[in-house]
């Protein structure tokens, strides 16, 4: 029987004496698991060991995790699929709405028209008509060996490639420093 008692922050265990030690034993283990859990989570390595170590974390992480909403990662069998499976986005769906206005807000009218391809463009928006998610684990785990590589490198504090823009625009700044490049 449990009794818990919310102001001592406990619960008294109540019964036979070793059906309460087999009790105290299996709550004793799951306690253990869950603090072990929590200071390997990656939020907590982040928050206590710094940038470096949450880098080595991720470059070190042998499981690919593959994005939730994907049908295939909720039925269990994306470690079996090859081929790309694609469906249209509907258009009162949230993700929709965020990435329509992601496109919106990134929309640089100035920006069309440079190039030899684009001479003579004069748009001055741009209308989202259909939106694709497409789940292709083939190439995802290629983007995750790479992600690990990058990490790996930035956790060495080896600097990764300038990122350079348009032409006759400036470097691209981070959003946290406001510098060029992060320097690690």
């Amino acid at each position: 029987m449990f009794l818990t008692d919310t102001r001592a922050g406990c619960i008294r265990l109540r019964g036979r004496k070793e059906r309460v030690e087999r009790m105290q034993q299996a709550v004793k283990l799951i306690l253990d698991q869950q603090q072990q859990q929590d200071e390997t989570s990656i939020e907590q390595i982040k928050a206590s060991r710094g940038s470096q170590a949450y880098l080595r974390h991720l470059a070190t992480e042998e499981t690919v995790w593959y994005p939730s909403y994907w049908k295939c990662v909720r039925k269990r069998t994306v470690e079996t699929k090859r081929s790309v499976k694609r469906r249209q986005l509907n258009v009162q769906s949230s993700t929709y709405k965020d990435i329509e206005n992601l496109v919106q807000k990134t929309w640089a009218a100035d920006k069309v028209g440079q190039g030899r391809d684009a001479a003579g463009l004069g748009h001055c928006a741009v209308v989202v008509k259909k939106i694709w998610s497409v789940e292709n684990p083939v190439l995802y785990r290629k983007y995750d060996a790479k992600m690990k590589e990058l990490c790996h490198q930035a956790s060495a504090e080896r600097c990764p490639p300038r990122v350079k823009g348009l032409c006759g625009e400036s470097d691209i700044l981070t959003h946290r420093h406001g510098t060029p490049y992060v320097s690690w």
